[in-house]
């Protein structure tokens, strides 16, 4: 298991509360926390950082995501709208992330929302 701060990229589509999708794009770092490493692996395994994501980080972006409108988390216009629901998602990924003895980068997330491509 690494020690060092993993970067993970994470793409995936939720239905909002009209019931359209919405793709998130979600960019973070972690970093385990030392003395629970054995833990961390037992729960996680060796790439932590995307179980984590795969397992905790999507059921606390589907919550948020299913409480709000396409329109709204799309738009270009609504920028204000969109950074409180991003305050939202991050406040769930670090209580997530406390939890689990995982250190988050909080200054490192970055989140889009965007109109999935088919």
């Amino acid at each position: 298991m690494r020690l060092i701060p993993v970067k993970k990229r994470f793409v995936r589509s939720f239905k909002s509360k009209d019931g359209e999708d919405v793709e998130v794009r979600l960019v973070i770092r972690f970093q385990p926390k030392i003395h629970w490493m054995p833990e961390i692996y037992k729960h996680f395994g060796k790439d932590y950082g995307r179980s984590f994501l795969q397992r905790e980080g999507s059921l606390d972006i589907e919550q948020v995501i299913k409480l709000h409108n396409c329109s709204d988390l799309t738009d270009p216009k609504k920028e204000a709208y969109q950074l409180r629901v991003i305050e939202e998602i991050r406040f769930r990924l670090l209580d997530a992330c406390i939890f689990h003895h995982i250190k988050m980068d909080e200054n490192d997330l970055e989140i889009q929302f965007l109109l999935p491509e088919y």
